[in-house]
């Protein structure tokens, strides 16, 4: 019980020092939080990709598309199932603050190539049926 007694005196007696200390400790354990955290958010993309699917894209930007005969192209490939496209766009609802990512799609493909977006087949159909229909809704996590 003596020694703590003296390691706590001791700790506050060079008020500077041991306020510095705990800074340091905080800093630290909360850059490693944020690293973990970015790390951790940069592999979910990778993690709840599928291992059977593939996404191009342009060097550039995902707003340049590649051209529309790099679908012929990349069909012909050795192993290649299926090919679709999506082409981003940028979408507003009434004021820029409100931006939200939108992809315009080969529907038919593109549908098949995402089985994780699941649709009722009303719903499928309708989207199908209707040149200008869309899709839009929230993840399940």
């Amino acid at each position: 019980m003596m020694i703590l007694k003296i390691l706590f005196r001791n700790a506050f007696h060079n008020k500077l020092r041991s306020g510095l200390t705990i800074l340091g400790i905080a800093v630290a354990i909360l850059a490693f939080g944020l690293l973990r955290t970015v790390i951790s958010s940069w592999y979910a993309g990778v993690e709840a990709a599928s291992t059977s699917r593939l996404v191009t894209r342009n060097a550039i930007s995902i707003i340049f598309t590649l051209p529309l005969s790099y679908n012929e192209k990349i069909r012909q490939i050795e192993g290649v199932k299926m090919v679709s496209y999506g082409n981003w766009f940028g979408g507003v609802y009434i004021d820029e603050k409100n931006f939200f990512p939108n992809f315009c799609v080969e529907p038919r493909t593109y549908l098949e190539i995402y089985p994780e977006f699941v649709l009722s087949p009303a719903e499928k159909k309708a989207f199908l049926a209707d040149r200008k229909g869309f899709v839009a809704g929230r993840s399940e996590e």
